[in-house]
């Protein structure tokens, strides 16, 4: 459940997934004769609402929610183990969990905040992680996706609860436009 897929300059597929049996993050990856399958985070009920992307170097990256803490965690390939963070732990975070790196190779992550009802934004800093409230009017942030624009700003969409709406916000610069 809860996969993601992305494909890699080969034109061969890397899965994320959630393994509901055991509770575990999973990554599966076609070399292009045989599929191999990892556990990336089994520290429990961990890998719901998982996000893949490949980097420039397609290594995989993914975001998703640890049930268990009820935090936004990244995991990220560094060509021999895995590693993992918690990206924010303020609260019930990180289901609805979208990543995507932009053109630098610097990973963003748009998800919901449960205890606010809120869309938010992390990203690397490059020696930490930060985090952003997007838009906290009404109940609002499930269901996103992130993506950049060609000025490299994040667009968002995601689903307003409290007005049964589709939102999309985008960052001008100056400031969130929804």
């Amino acid at each position: 459940a809860y996969t993601s897929l992305a494909l890699d300059a080969s034109n061969h597929p890397h899965i994320s997934y959630y393994d509901i049996t055991n509770g575990d993050l999973k990554y599966a990856h076609w070399d292009g004769a045989n599929w191999s399958t990892q556990i990336i985070d089994s520290g429990g009920d961990v890998g719901k609402y998982t996000s893949l992307t490949l980097n420039d170097a397609d290594q995989p990256q993914v975001a998703y929610y640890d049930v268990t803490n009820a935090d936004l965690k990244f995991a990220a390939w560094s060509g021999t183990a895995w590693n993992i963070v918690t990206v924010d732990s303020t609260g019930d975070v990180g289901s609805f969990a979208s990543l995507a790196l932009n053109a630098a190779d610097v990973p963003y992550i748009s998800y919901y905040d449960a205890s606010n009802q809120d869309l938010k934004l992390a990203y690397w800093t490059g020696a930490d992680w930060s985090t952003e409230t997007v838009v906290s009017t009404g109940d609002v942030g499930q269901y996103t996706s992130l993506a950049f624009d060609k000025y490299e700003y994040p667009n968002i969409s995601y689903y307003n609860a409290t007005d049964d709406l589709l939102n999309y916000t985008y960052w001008t610069y100056e400031g969130w436009e929804t």
